[in-house]
């Protein structure tokens, strides 16, 4: 069976594992740094695997960019400025393309700002995830509301017209009040984007660990459900389109990037840990920096054998669909057709339809999850995969 994907652009997620401090609900691949030497030189290599990286997709136009972290706006301005000219240096990159920074409000200053700007970065993501400086004490974050509201207005009075804002529920100790004062506060300062995230309290993270010796109690699901409805009323309310589970925008800033990953559509990464999903390919970097720089150093690609993931066409499928569901739009089973050149209904048996009644529904040719079905999501993907 052959996968197609006609679309000749391509997003890249380039991935900076650093920042300040390790946050107490982290688990992704990040680690401290403060030495700007050692950041430095990690920009080198970085530049290094973008060159190599072209050589084997000369042909493939960028139209958006996101660099992610760890906090890539720690990495000092004129190494960041250096990356993106290396980017435009080797990819055709689209007029139109949204190209994404995440920042820390405690990294974030004037020059910074300007430099982002004027390297053509023209979206940028701040991880706020709170209002209220008790639950930012108690997440661990190096910031406090002050250093929040600032980066937010310091952003747009930069230039910036493309903002998102990242909010955290489902926190232990948070009540309602203090979630719905937090979303109130970060609609008040209108940002284009607002994405929500509930707590994920995963293994070998110290929260984990606090929650195992009884140190901390999650938050019980009905109250994490009760904050996002809460959360997705305020945002509609407030003229935003919720257009994926966990992200409202304002209308025309919905994230391109993200939406690839969403639509099935190719990305490549780059850094230590990053994925990729091209040609019908994927695979994924060495997670160990040092195993990454060594790579990079003797001008070899950054994958070992065992990160070339093999998903059978059945499991490319259910990542379609397990995707396509988190847009509130859901998807169209006749791209899934086109996709996959085979009847979406010979693959999955039209009984689901009536079995998951309720919880998805058709309109047409589009498949989407009901309101109920949000609240079971992952129950509901599960029957797809």
């Amino acid at each position: 069976m052959t996968i197609t994907n006609s679309d000749n652009n391509i997003g890249l997620y380039v991935h900076i594992p650093f920042c300040m401090r390790k946050c107490r609900y982290c688990d992704f691949l990040s680690f401290e740094c403060r030495d700007d030497r050692a950041l430095s030189q990690y920009a080198d290599a970085l530049c290094r695997e973008i060159s190599a990286r072209y050589e084997e997709w000369p042909y493939r136009v960028v139209d958006t960019v996101y660099i992610g972290g760890g906090t890539p706006s720690i990495l000092p301005p004129e190494d960041m400025k250096r990356v993106m000219d290396c980017i435009r240096d080797n990819f055709t990159i689209d007029e139109n393309s949204e190209i994404t920074i995440e920042a820390n409000p405690a990294t974030l200053d004037d020059k910074k700002l300007e430099t982002y700007l004027e390297a053509g970065i023209n979206r940028i993501s701040i991880g706020v995830q709170s209002f209220d400086n008790s639950i930012l004490n108690l997440l661990g974050r190096v910031h406090d509301k002050n250093d929040a509201l600032n980066a937010v207005r310091m952003a747009k009075k930069s230039g910036f017209k493309n903002v998102n804002v990242d909010m955290m529920f489902g926190i232990p100790g948070q009540t309602f009040k203090m979630w719905r004062d937090s979303l109130r506060q970060c609609i008040f300062l209108r940002p284009e984007h607002i994405s929500l995230y509930s707590l994920q309290i995963e293994e070998g993270t110290q929260f984990h660990k606090m929650m195992e010796n009884g140190t901390l109690e999650p938050t019980a699901d009905s109250a994490d459900r009760t904050m996002y409805h809460d959360a997705i009323d305020m945002l509609v309310h407030a003229g935003y389109n919720h257009y994926e589970i966990s992200n409202g925008a304002l209308p025309g800033f919905e994230s391109k990037h993200n939406l690839k990953y969403w639509s099935y559509k190719d990305y490549l990464g780059l850094g230590p840990g990053a994925s990729s999903f091209i040609g019908g390919h994927r695979f994924k970097n060495t997670s160990s920096v040092l195993e990454y720089l060594n790579y990079i150093k003797q001008g070899l690609p950054p994958v070992k054998p065992e990160d070339v993931e093999h998903y059978t066409p059945r499991e490319e499928m259910g990542v379609f669909v397990f995707t396509g569901l988190r847009k509130t739009e859901g998807f169209d089973i006749r791209d899934f057709e086109d996709t996959f050149n085979i009847d979406f209904f010979d693959v999955y048996d039209p009984s689901i339809i009536t079995r998951m009644r309720g919880l998805i529904e058709m309109n047409g040719f589009m498949m989407k999850l009901t309101d109920k079905g949000l609240d079971v999501s992952n129950k509901v993907m599960a029957e797809f995969v």
